[in-house]
């Protein structure tokens, strides 16, 4: 990765007309008034810390780390740029502004140079010469034939989990019925409930939505987080293969296991020999896993040559659904030929300031809420079921935007249910609060 320098425009020209049409990830509106009024106010000792955290004394606080880092910014107070790109693409991800999210991540993944882009163009023609496949459809053929089946999906692109979560009923058919996360902090027992005690992670609105989808479907889930401890990465997959391992072989032999991890990029040097996460756990159970990579053709992919990639796709040959692409009849991968099947991800497109896909391909309905207060800003749902147990801090809220639309509503996304709506202002303090209903 490198500068663009001069001779390199016409590439830069090309690049700039490429996110025209794949969807350009910028600042939101709503995102810029609150750096407006963050850079507006005095610094506070909870402005100092610098892991830029999202939990304060009353627990959640999702627009702290905002708070934090452009305070931090606003005073040239930035040690390290990677980790605050990082951090603030975390923070507004939880805040379900996926836009300005990916406009931060891609500060940090960076832009690939005039050469790179000569050779990937080279590298996506198969890709775009290639049939394409409803990728719900082949997946549940391939799952079907197996015990195991592991897909990468990434909380910074919380669609990966959603489509997933649109094939649970299907994959429990199947004889599905364990359900292992990486990004769930570890528990003794599978969990019956969600909340700020499953870890960090899990607190973006969608994954906890995913969670409570696959435990009222019968999942039984568990962690499957690698031990951290273990500074080797090496040692670290192995022990976490040896774990999950051990827990599917004690499973009765006509139910399956589904594994869901974070996207593993395999970089030369040291790491050139290193294997993949579903080597080390296919060779210690015994049996193949069906390994799907779905966030390498996804929007921000996993690196700067992934992006490209998927952008030059995006625009030549777009796709509207998730897609196998096929060579041949053969699923088509890049690079990383361990995988069973690469799924493309179409464009995401918005309406009312959300995307679409937070509807669960038709799970959830979309609830349009007025501001029930002048100082609105902050907009949450939380299932009254669970606010009633524990205060809100502690609870993973069901949606919550910060986006009002033109038509001066909140536009959330919302299964049937009971729920409380809870309206903050730009500090976190709680103004109001109403409880709804949204029926079938």
């Amino acid at each position: 990765m490198q500068r663009i320098q001069f001779w390199a425009r016409p590439t830069l020209l090309l690049s700039l007309v490429l996110l025209s049409h794949v969807g350009l990830a910028q600042e939101s509106p709503a995102f810029q008034s609150l750096k407006k009024y963050y850079f507006s106010l005095p610094t506070s000792v909870l402005d100092t810390n610098w892991l830029m955290t999202p939990i304060d004394t009353g627990g959640m606080n999702y627009l702290l780390p905002l708070r934090q880092g452009l305070q931090r910014e606003k005073n040239r107070a930035i040690i390290d740029t990677a980790a605050y790109y990082d951090l603030l693409s975390d923070a507004l991800c939880r805040l379900t502004d996926y836009s300005t999210s990916q406009w931060y991540e891609k500060k940090l993944t960076g832009i690939t140079s005039r050469e790179e882009q000569v050779l990937l163009r080279q590298q996506a023609q198969p890709f775009i010469n290639a049939t394409g496949t409803d990728a719900t459809s082949f997946i549940l053929r391939q799952t079907a034939a197996g015990r195991i089946a592991l897909f990468n999906a990434s909380y910074l692109k919380p669609y990966t989990y959603v489509w997933i979560g649109t094939m649970l009923d299907s994959l429990r058919r199947q004889g599905y019925r364990h359900l292992a996360l990486e990004l769930l902090s570890p528990t003794k027992d599978p969990i019956q409930e969600i909340s700020l005690s499953n870890g960090l992670f899990i607190t973006e609105p969608v994954l906890g939505e995913f969670i409570r989808f696959a435990i009222a479907a019968g999942f039984s889930v568990i962690s499957c987080q690698p031990d951290y401890t273990i500074t080797n990465l090496r040692e670290r997959k192995k022990e976490q293969a040896l774990r999950l391992g051990n827990y599917f072989k004690q499973i009765p032999a006509e139910e399956k296991l589904l594994v869901i991890t974070q996207p593993e990029t395999i970089t030369g040097g040291d790491d050139k020999k290193m294997q993949p996460f579903s080597l080390y756990l296919s060779s210690w159970i015994g049996e193949p896993c069906l390994s799907i990579d779905q966030c390498t053709l996804s929007s921000g992919s996993i690196n700067a040559a992934g992006a490209f990639l998927y952008e030059l796709m995006s625009y030549q040959k777009p796709v509207n659904r998730p897609t196998i692409p096929l060579q041949n009849g053969q699923p088509l991968l890049w690079n990383d030929p361990y995988y069973s099947a690469l799924v493309w991800h179409p464009v995401p497109s918005y309406t009312n300031q959300r995307p679409v896909w937070m509807g669960f391909y038709g799970k959830k309905k979309t609830i349009a809420l007025p501001a029930a207060h002048p100082k609105s800003w902050l907009v949450q749902a939380f299932y009254l079921e669970e606010i009633q147990k524990r205060r809100p801090g502690n609870c993973i809220p069901a949606d919550q935007t910060y986006q009002l639309s033109a038509d001066g509503n909140y536009y959330l996304f919302l299964q049937p249910g009971k729920y409380r709506i809870i309206y903050r202002d730009k500090d976190n303090t709680l103004l109001t609060f109403r409880d709804i209903e949204v029926n079938r």
